[in-house]
């Protein structure tokens, strides 16, 4: 499996000199507040996987000096306030299961992403999806009196990154299908069988784009219906090309510059939507969806979709990211809770596993939105960074790598500052229990409070139910009949009345019985241990460190602190 393990991008959009995103692997979180560059990472990633399957001119344009004067560095996405002598560039290294890394590079001089001989960018652009709050809102852009044509979104955000059966990409192929028709030496369309031939050729293709909508629609409606509403019938949709290619409108040659708005008016993919009311007979149908149904409806819609295009692709690579830029910036922490939870695959749940397969970036503005998923995600599994930029000056952004409470508690030691470190152990105790006491259902619980001896108590007792429920699960709910079972306590191997079978699965009940015994003295043990050295590091330690206080903190009270919050995180996240 491939993964990225490092990205350089140097005067690129808001990046100022070189910025170095260190992921060894990992997925990023990351907060910062407007213009401190969360975008120019989407855009610069994005970039490099789109230069792929481009020619080098193409990809050469974004990092062109600006010049007023000349329509071709009009593009350009050099930072603004870079010397036209910088260099500019943005490098993605690579690593696979052998350690192995590759280096890809694009600038102004280099690409090498688009050879032929390495396929690798070219199959993470494929495989990978990039999605920002704009993106979503194209799904319902539209005024109250039109009806949403989703044609634009799907040319412009999901044809690209679908492969028909041949493995060709599929907005290509519409392009190549629907340049333009044959004509006449005079520069006239040819007519009569030649023209009816042409319609034919494009009737096949608007009947594979249907056959595409259908399979999209069908997986996006049972992705909605499981994870959005509990498999209950709430809301449908489907999507219709109502307005298709044709000989007279091909003949238009609607893919030359200056012809975007002629050909979203020609082409149209209606989105429907349907919802269940029951004591209204069942389904019905909401016109003008973008006046009548809230903003959570629309985007549990757009991200179903989206999805379901994703899954749709034929998959070739284990090599995939997925990039998110304030994808639900306009929803409330509870409707966000069960996207985020669907997208981490929080549940385990086989259904999702192919989430797990993309190496993750998650970027945000909101800071309660970030510490919440900071708060349940692994260390071991992502990398969190902090961006930031100031308002009254023109000055480039700040980016750092934002450290665990753990990590902090380490360092605050090492420089004396004892109350710091207690404060920081503290924040490392709640957000252990809040992770295995709620996990991310904890958002649904914002505004109650409950101390950290109370979750202490709570942690205990929650994990003697789940020992409780292990042992139903084992043993209460064997299928083996009473009298057989009561032949434990006797010499079963010795009893000619019982079968081999029999025996068999006697000896099998008791052998796991002796484990199970063994492994809850064991964890009776240790978890009595840590829920009780915790206590104490909060009396004695804890307490004293967020409160004024008289009780001296000693260095090696706090490293013993240290080990115990590490062993009763480690022990909780194995429960």
């Amino acid at each position: 499996m491939r993964k990225i393990f490092q990205i350089k991008i140097r005067n690129f959009k808001a990046f100022q000199q070189e910025q170095t995103f260190d992921l060894k692997g990992k997925n990023i979180l990351a907060y910062g507040n407007n213009g401190s560059g969360k975008s120019s990472l989407f855009w610069a990633l994005y970039t490099l996987t789109q230069s792929s399957i481009k020619k080098d001119e193409e990809v050469q344009k974004y990092f062109k000096n600006f010049t007023e004067s000349n329509k071709s560095t009009h593009q350009s996405l050099r930072n603004v306030f870079t010397d036209k002598d910088e260099h500019s560039f943005i490098e993605l290294t690579t690593i696979d299961e052998h350690g192995k890394k590759d280096v890809y590079t694009i600038s102004h001089d280099t690409t090498n992403t688009n050879k032929d001989g390495d396929t690798i960018i070219q199959e993470l652009n494929q495989a990978s999806d990039f999605i920002n709050y704009k993106l979503l809102h194209n799904f319902y852009a539209a005024t109250h009196k039109q009806e949403v044509n989703l044609w634009p979104v799907f040319e412009r955000d999901i044809f690209p990154f679908l492969m028909d059966d041949a493995n060709h990409v599929m907005l290509e192929k519409i392009k190549a299908k629907t340049s333009d028709v044959a004509r006449y030496k005079s520069g006239q369309p040819v007519r009569g069988r030649k023209a009816d031939a042409a319609e034919q050729e494009l009737a096949t293709l608007n009947s594979e784009i249907e056959s595409l909508l259908s399979q999209i629609q069908t997986n996006a409606n049972n992705f909605i219906k499981k994870h959005f509403f509990d498999n209950k019938d709430v809301i449908r949709l489907s999507l219709q090309f109502n307005k298709k290619f044709n000989f007279e409108k091909v003949k238009n040659e609607l893919w030359q510059p200056g012809k975007e708005a002629e050909r979203h008016s020609n082409l149209h993919v209606k989105l429907i939507v349907e919802i269940f009311q029951e004591d209204h007979g069942g389904w019905r149908q909401i016109h003008r969806v973008q006046s009548f149904l809230n903003e959570a409806q629309l985007t549990r819609i757009a991200i179903g979709i989206r999805i379901s295009a994703l899954r749709t692709r034929v998959q070739t690579t284990d090599f995939k990211i997925l990039v998110l830029d304030d994808m639900l910036i306009s929803l409330d922490m509870s409707n966000r809770m069960p996207i985020v939870k669907m997208i981490l695959n929080q549940d385990n749940d086989p259904d999702l596993h192919f989430f797990d397969e993309f190496q993750k970036i998650i970027l945000t503005h909101d800071r309660g939105f970030y510490e919440l998923l900071r708060r349940h995600t692994s260390p071991h599994q992502w990398e969190y960074y902090k961006f930031h930029a100031r308002e009254d000056k023109n000055s480039p952004p700040t980016i750092q790598r934002d450290r665990t409470p753990l990590e902090k508690a380490k360092a605050f030691l090492a420089d004396g500052e004892y109350d710091a470190c207690g404060n920081e152990l503290r924040k490392e105790t709640e957000a252990t229990l809040d992770k295995y006491l709620k996990g991310l259902n904890s958002a649904a619980e914002n505004g109650k409070f409950e101390s950290l001896t109370s979750k202490l108590n709570h942690a205990f007792k929650q994990i003697t139910e789940t020992s409780r429920r292990d042992f139903d699960k084992l043993f209460v709910k064997k299928t083996l009949p009473v009298d057989l079972i009561k032949k434990l306590k006797t010499n079963f191997t010795e009893n000619d009345s019982l079968t081999a079978n029999e025996k068999s699965r006697l000896t099998g009940l008791k052998n796991e019985l002796f484990a199970y015994l063994i492994k809850q003295y064991e964890l009776k043990d240790n978890k009595a241990k840590l829920i009780e050295d915790t206590q104490d590091i909060l009396k004695r330690i804890m307490n004293p460190a967020s409160h004024s206080s008289l009780v001296p903190l000693y260095e090696s009270e706090l490293k013993d602190a240290i080990k115990s919050v590490k062993a009763l995180k480690k022990h909780l996240c194995k429960i």
